[in-house]
C-alpha cells in the first residue's frame, strides 16, 4: 500500500462524470449521475489523498484513487484521516460511466480520462448535520478511481495538473510510550 496526503489550494468548482451524460441529460437526472459542485466559503481547507493498494477481490489488480476532502480548517484533518464525527449524517452517490471514460474539471483545468471499462469510477459524499429544518454541510469527499494502466507516478502527475500548490502533509507520528529503564 502507498498513501500520500497533500494540502492543496481550495477548488472553487468541480465537475466529474461521463461526458455523454453532460450532453444527454439535464436537471435532476444529470445531478443524480454527475458532480457539479461549488464548495461553500466555510470550506477553507482542502486535502488530496493519493492511494494505491491491492484490489481485495482481485489481487492481480491494483486500485488507485485520488480522494479530495473539503471542510473547514479545524476539521479537515479528521476527514482526511477517513474519520467522521458520530453525529454526522451522510448523503452520497456513486459516479458511473457508460462510455469507458470520464470528464474531470477542477477550476477549469479539465481532461477526459479513458477508463478502459464502464462501471463505477468514483463517489461523492457530503457529511452534514441538521439544525431544525436546515441542513448544514460539514465536509465533502470526492473519490476518483484511476485506470489500471496508470501507475502511482502517473496518478501523481495527473493530480499535479488538476490541483494547484500540492504540499506534502507529513503524517503525525504516534508518540511511543516508554517504560522505566533498567
Amino acid at each position: 500500500m502507498r498513501k500520500e496526503i497533500y494540502k492543496i489550494k481550495n477548488p472553487k468548482h468541480i465537475v466529474f462524470g461521463d461526458p455523454l451524460y453532460f450532453e444527454d441529460f439535464k436537471g435532476a437526472e444529470l445531478k443524480r449521475l454527475t458532480v457539479d459542485y461549488k464548495p461553500p466559503k466555510s470550506f477553507d481547507a482542502a486535502r488530496l489523498v493519493l492511494l494505491e493498494k491491492p484490489n481485495e477481490k482481485y489481487p492481480e489488480y491494483t486500485d488507485r484513487t485520488m480522494t479530495l476532502y473539503l471542510a473547514p480548517r479545524q476539521t479537515i484533518d479528521v476527514y482526511a484521516d477517513e474519520k467522521i464525527y458520530a453525529s454526522k449524517k451522510i448523503d452520497g452517490k456513486s459516479i458511473g460511466v457508460d462510455t469507458a471514460r470520464y470528464y474531470l474539471s477542477i477550476d477549469g483545468r479539465d481532461d477526459i480520462i479513458r477508463t478502459g471499462a464502464d462501471g463505477w469510477w468514483g463517489s461523492f459524499e457530503e457529511y452534514y448535520r441538521e439544525n431544525g429544518k436546515s441542513r448544514i454541510s460539514d465536509a465533502v469527499v470526492l473519490t476518483v478511481a484511476i485506470p489500471e494502466e496508470q501507475d502511482f507516478n502517473r496518478m501523481k502527475q495527473m493530480a499535479g495538473y488538476f490541483f494547484e500548490d500540492m504540499q506534502p502533509v507529513t503524517p503525525k507520528k504516534q508518540k511511543k510510550m516508554e517504560g522505566p529503564s533498567r
